[in-house]
């Protein structure tokens, strides 16, 4: 029996090898290399709330579809959303290659201390995962 050809609306979620938070992605063009600078597992700020930011997410992706579309989010470990960004797949995308997505993450608020997991989806779903440990430094209790 032949298999239907996926579409968009029917396309399995894609999968991840890396996500990740960095402060910058730099290209070496010679070797076409992604070179992350500062890779982020823990943010330290000087107070509640705090702009942190600006910094670059870089997603490793495998069974991409055309046009499909895919969600990133940060989130407190209670899931309250910080901030999310929507991102669609190249209308030329093979689902057997691999695609690195870098996006730009804008200046945001962190309202506390403690773990936050930013995640990519596809339909709601989660299909990678990593966690961000988000430190308050206080003066305060240095006494």
């Amino acid at each position: 029996m032949a298999r239907k050809k996926a579409t968009k609306a029917t396309a399995e979620s894609p999968t991840s090898s890396c996500l990740l938070i960095c402060d910058e992605v730099t290209l070496g063009i010679g070797r076409d290399r992604h070179t992350l600078h500062g890779v982020v597992n823990v943010i330290t700020v000087d107070e509640k709330p705090a702009k942190v930011g600006p910094f670059v997410a870089y997603v490793r992706l495998s069974n991409v579809y055309p046009s499909q579309k895919i969600e990133l989010k940060f989130c407190t470990a209670g899931e309250d959303e910080v901030f999310r960004m929507d991102a669609e797949a190249p209308k030329t995308s093979d689902p057997l290659g691999v695609h690195t997505l870098i996006l730009v993450i804008p200046q945001f608020t962190v309202e506390a201390g403690g773990r936050y997991i930013f995640s990519v989806s596809h339909g709601g779903v989660p299909f990678a995962t990593s966690p961000i440990q988000v430190v308050v430094f206080d003066e305060k209790d240095e006494s």
